[in-house]
């Protein structure tokens, strides 16, 4: 699972406002390496230390077709995916993700318009590497779903654990592979508890604001060199 997902890689980083597009690649078979799930975002910051980029209400979403085998019927197994895409566009809240240059995650946050909503959403992933486009990563099915209450305790708990399972019981997913994505969810935990960047962040400086226009995906968006 763990693929280098460098591809056309950008060294320049992107401006404030541009939209882009964030990426998770796998390889799929004989299909080889291709884009397993694409949405379109507005860069709020990109430098040095961090990565932040919002998908407002509409924004291009790309996802794989098929017919899934995995549980809840998702699809899991490479020869799920017929190797067509299904257009569709971000619903609910909008959403910003918060990736620290070089961690194995990002985290997401979804304001309503009013307020930030009660969860924090840490996506397992390889670091973001910065392409033509947008960002590159891999989802690695693991996340980590933390809250806190009136007295600033947090509670954590994981989703899609048994997706993993899936992975692991299809041999998609090597021991090692498994040992490092528990890992990383630990440390993802220990990061919560512990406060560091960005859960000690103040976020009302990525704030999305209610005229932001739905970023559409960019040409080539599909293509993986």
């Amino acid at each position: 699972m763990h693929d280098d997902v460098a591809t056309n890689v950008r060294s320049e980083p992107f401006c404030a406002g541009e939209s882009v597009a964030l990426r998770s690649l796998h390889t799929f078979g004989s299909r080889g390496r291709a884009v397993s799930f694409a949405v379109a975002g507005r860069v709020l910051v990109d430098d040095g230390d961090v990565a932040v980029v919002a998908s407002p209400l509409g924004a291009a979403v790309r996802r794989r077709a098929g017919v899934g085998s995995g549980p809840n019927a998702r699809l899991v197994l490479p020869a799920d995916w017929d190797g067509s895409y299904i257009e569709d566009s971000w619903f609910g809240a909008p959403v910003v993700r918060v990736h620290p240059k070089g961690a194995a995650w990002s985290v997401w946050r979804w304001h309503d318009g009013t307020q930030w909503l009660p969860d924090w959403y840490i996506n397992l992933e390889l670091p973001w590497v910065r392409t033509s486009m947008g960002f590159d990563s891999q989802d690695w099915t693991l996340d980590v779903i933390a809250r806190r209450d009136a007295e600033g305790r947090w509670s954590i708990r994981y989703k899609d654990e048994d997706e993993l399972a899936f992975y692991a019981d299809k041999g998609l997913l090597s021991d090692a592979d498994g040992a490092t994505i528990e890992r990383t969810g630990e440390d993802a935990a220990a990061a919560v508890h512990a406060g560091s960047f960005p859960f000690d962040a103040d976020w009302s400086q990525w704030t999305p604001q209610p005229n932001w226009s739905a970023p559409q995906m960019p040409p080539g968006w599909d293509a993986v060199q």
